[in-house]
């Protein structure tokens, strides 16, 4: 006859098992959530935004040009992490991917720089301008950012000068 102190400590053990690890994930497991096409269109996404600065824009030295800019870019979200998100929660979930993000803000900014310092103020001073330097902020925003993928940048505020 088996010893009933091995039984007792296999059925603790067997116990162990199911509380800790195949109740949680297989008997109490959530279905993942499901969201309409229009939801994930409609989500905020991703989104840092960037301090106030005065950059110069490319002209000759004896007439400098300048542009003074806040920048807001928005980010992939392939997990759908954002979708549900509003007010208070959305903020906390930007300040903490800001705070993931501080690594790399001296690469964003060095891009930044490089690409806006390459345009004149003729090239920015139209509408096209603008979204044409948009298209090439994200394009080097994503040569250079290899965690995150920037999807749209967005001039809070563009000021020539």
């Amino acid at each position: 006859m088996k010893d009933p102190k091995i039984l007792a400590g296999g059925a603790v053990l067997l116990a162990a098992l199911f509380m800790f690890y195949i109740k949680p994930n297989y008997v109490d497991a959530k279905d993942p959530a499901v969201y309409s096409q229009a939801q994930i269109v409609s989500a905020p996404r991703p989104t840092l935004t960037l301090e106030e600065r005065v950059l110069n824009l490319s002209a000759p030295a004896t007439s400098p040009k300048y542009v003074k800019l806040v920048i807001a870019l928005e980010f992939a979200d392939p997990q759908h992490h954002w979708v549900t998100l509003k007010g208070d929660a959305l903020a906390a979930k930007n300040a903490s991917f800001a705070a993931e993000l501080e690594p790399e803000s001296h690469r964003i900014w060095d891009v930044i720089t490089r690409v806006v310092g390459s345009k004149t103020i003729e090239e920015v001073s139209t509408s096209e301008g603008r979204e044409a330097l948009k298209q090439d902020l994200v394009a080097a925003l994503n040569d250079e950012i290899i965690t995150e993928k920037v999807e749209d940048v967005f001039f809070v505020t563009f000021i020539t000068q």
